[in-house]
């Protein structure tokens, strides 16, 4: 028995058997080995280039891909899965740490001190230009029952009003989830992050019917706040004339991570029980995984954009979609050929050359020289599984994944997203094949989900388990570390059939941090 299998025992039977019922123990005994043992490194060959990786759609294909997109959309093919369960504290951050810093200042000290420094520079920008924020109106009515002149605050007690923006008494957007907070200004109301992505999908998901599936991951303390978010659809004429089927699910507990400590013993809660922490995004594969679901938007709940910005990511979004349907329907009548063993050796070629072109896929050293048997069963078992089209765009110094060419243990070579964290920076090769990544992944995926004969596939078997992540946190004084899963769209998408399109810059418009809400994708011209 090894040092850190008896390690792994002696740590389980310190375990009470009650936390096996919602962390099944298998599940325990592999992350205990992963924080033990180490993180795995991805072995980068060379970043992913237009015409080596990613593809250009070409302007000649696109009626006849937005053909193909509408009879699937009409025919009721079509969801989108938005993971919303983040709270907006990583957005105040900045404005958190400013506000701490400046508490006792005026308006003429913030503006002094501006020049030299970097926070104080920070909430003179946030304040001059605080009337442009979407949730301006709402702060003003709250300053109004109390009493309260916005200006006269604004000038001798700044931080005050800015404060109204996180606290309890106020917005409590330091609180609320960020799908919740009013990210756009109209001419005569605003909308949240969850209400944009309504109005987005429907410009390009109703079905002949015109009903609209989109499922929300969330909080589960959070549910209340979406179900009454959710009223507010009556409100606008556009949005009624849809039937919106929103649905939603909680990150499982049973994929939370067990923590340790430092030295590698278990960590307590303040309660005196074992603590297990959310997993990261990759959890929520699960959650997709259960989606009674055929053609899927993946989309992050901050990537919106104003509406008089929106038909260029209509426009892609439909694309990418009729991409990933053309392809598909290839894919599909490769299968029922090679099932039914009608290929020869002409049709296995033409595969095989169609699988390495479009599809990222190597064909493998001596292929040519197998037998008909070993190349039908290396074909089919390529070709089986879930594909994903991902939209990237040009690299603009973005933290996140980017596309690379990988090889992994075996020495096979496939097309990945890879994030930083995931990357030996220590050593220069693989630091300079990261740094001249060229394209950025900003979630912009289309996946399908069901094989050739329409069953849908267990996502769970085309992940890569050993790409996860070992995340070193604070709690209070102490140090502790546990574990996140692969990530949704880099290992947890590991042996999906990938393939990359470029997609303008002005189908990103993250919203990462407050001040972001005051760039171009996020200003709506009000007359």
């Amino acid at each position: 028995m090894n040092t850190n299998q008896s390690k792994i025992d002696s740590l389980l039977n310190q375990i009470d058997i009650k936390f096996f019922f919602e962390h099944p123990k298998d599940v325990i005994v592999q992350q205990l080995n992963n924080l033990l043992n180490g993180s795995h490194y991805i072995e980068l060959i060379k970043p992913a280039r237009l015409g080596d990786g990613i593809i250009k759609l070409d302007e000649s294909q696109e009626n006849h891909l937005f053909e193909i997109y509408d009879k699937a959309r009409l025919s009721g093919r079509i969801s989108k899965f938005v993971p919303a369960s983040g709270a907006a504290t990583r957005m105040f951050a900045k404005l958190h740490s400013s506000l701490k810093k400046f508490q006792n200042s005026d308006l003429n000290r913030i503006v002094q001190l501006s020049k030299e420094d970097n926070e104080a520079s920070y909430l003179e920008y946030v304040i001059n230009n605080l009337k442009e924020f979407a949730f301006y109106d709402d702060l003003t009515i709250i300053l109004k029952i109390n009493d309260l002149n916005f200006d006269d605050l604004i000038k001798n007690n700044p931080l005050s009003v800015l404060n109204l923006i996180l606290s309890s008494d106020g917005l409590d957007y330091n609180n609320r989830p960020k799908a919740l907070l009013k990210f756009h200004k109209y001419s005569d109301y605003s909308r949240t992050a969850f209400m944009e992505h309504l109005f987005e999908s429907t410009f390009y998901q109703a079905d002949f019917n015109n009903n609209i599936s989109i499922h929300f991951t969330i909080s589960e303390n959070h549910l209340n706040l979406f179900q009454e978010e959710e009223k507010s659809i009556k409100l606008f004429d556009t949005l009624k004339n849809y039937n919106f089927l929103i649905s939603y699910s909680y990150q499982k507990k049973s994929t939370d991570s067990i923590t340790l400590t430092e030295d590698n013993k278990l960590f307590l809660a303040p309660s005196g029980e074992i603590l297990f922490r959310p997993a990261g995004h990759g959890a929520l594969l699960e959650n997709l995984n259960e989606l009674n679901a055929d053609i899927i938007f993946i989309k992050n709940i901050d990537n919106v954009c104003v509406d008089s910005l929106k038909p260029i990511t209509v426009k892609y979004k439909k694309l990418l979609a009729g991409f990933l349907i053309m392809i598909q329907k290839q894919i599909f009548e490769y299968l029922s050929i090679l099932e039914k063993n009608l290929d020869n050796e002409n049709s296995r070629k033409e595969i095989m050359s169609f699988s390495e072109k479009l599809l990222n896929i190597k064909q493998p050293d001596g292929f040519n020289l197998w037998d008909a048997d070993k190349q039908r069963q290396f074909l089919f078992n390529k070709l089986n599984r879930p594909i994903r089209i991902c939209g990237v765009v040009k690299n603009q110094g973005e933290p996140g994944g980017a596309p690379f060419w990988v090889k992994d243990e075996n020495g096979d070579i496939s097309l990945q997203i890879v994030e930083q964290s995931q990357i030996n920076l220590s050593r220069d090769d693989q630091k300079l094949i990261f740094n001249n990544s060229t394209h950025f992944n900003p979630v912009d995926i289309v996946a399908a989900v069901r094989d050739y004969k329409g069953k849908k596939f267990n996502l769970l078997n085309y992940r890569d388990d050993k790409t996860f992540m070992i995340v070193n946190k604070n709690f209070g004084s102490e140090k502790i570390k546990s574990l996140e899963l692969p990530g949704l769209w880099n290992g947890g998408m590991a042996d999906w059939i990938s393939v990359f399109v470029e997609v303008p810059l002005e189908t990103f418009n993250p919203v990462k941090e407050l001040t972001d809400l005051l760039k171009t994708g996020h200003k709506e011209k009000v007359n």
